[in-house]
């Protein structure tokens, strides 16, 4: 039974740590998608050649949480192997190794459960977050706190067909800041992307222009002139 214990509060702190590496990665500048899946793959020790690892490598300070994580998942591991046979290798009766076998699926259940609740969450963030803030002094802040994403405002991809009357105009003639709108960038048919582009620059046909700005306003000028979202981009700001 001890070792059911063991087994089981070692998942539920990996989780905690998982958790914990998230939203510090989040705080970092890192989407909440892109900082659970670094944080999940660098605790169980799966390694992904991505541009996203390299951001990890490059940033001094993902860099130490990567480090971290890495010293904390490798025991972790070792302890829930070990702790695992030994809790079904131990001497007892059909029925005792029964009664292990239900107590693992009931514990594992709840702690599954948990991690998945919207309510644990959001209340998990916000104590990680003061925690990270307060305790470890930990003061970078998250890109969606910045922008105001979910209060409002988003980013967004805007495709621009070739009928649409964006296309092939500069956006010193389409004038998006007069409706509150920023582009942040123009993706090419060619797969050639131009950050930062400047008023002389246009948005060719079958081109697509990365959008920030308030939503309804993002919505109105796309309804009125023919342009499309990325249907993610939209799901993931809002």
């Amino acid at each position: 039974m001890a070792a059911l214990l063991i087994l089981l509060s070692v998942v539920a702190v990996s989780i905690l740590v998982a958790r914990i590496a998230t939203r510090a990665f989040m705080l970092t500048g890192l989407s909440r998608e892109t900082a659970r899946f670094q944080a999940r793959s660098i605790i169980t020790g799966t390694g992904f050649t991505t541009d996203e690892a390299k951001h990890i490598v490059d940033h001094p300070v993902r860099r130490r949480i990567s480090l971290t994580l890495m010293l904390i998942g490798n025991a972790g591991l070792v302890t829930a192997v070990s702790t695992f046979v030994l809790s079904f290798t131990s001497t007892g009766t059909a029925a005792e190794a029964l009664q292990r076998g239900l107590i693992l699926a009931v514990g594992l259940g709840v702690l599954a459960y948990l991690a998945l609740s919207d309510r644990v969450d959001q209340y998990l963030s916000d104590l990680i977050e003061w925690m990270l803030n307060r305790v470890v002094g930990f003061q970078v802040r998250d890109m969606h706190t910045i922008l105001n994403l979910g209060g409002g405002y988003m980013v967004t991809r805007m495709e621009v067909h070739p009928e649409a009357w964006p296309a092939g105009k500069t956006l010193r003639t389409i004038d998006l800041p007069a409706d509150g709108l920023i582009v942040l960038a123009i993706e090419r048919p060619d797969g050639a992307t131009d950050y930062a582009p400047g008023a002389e620059d246009c948005v060719p046909p079958d081109g697509a222009a990365i959008v920030y700005g308030p939503e309804e306003k993002i919505v109105s000028f796309c309804d009125q002139l023919q342009c499309t979202f990325d249907p993610e981009t939209r799901k993931g700001a809002t």
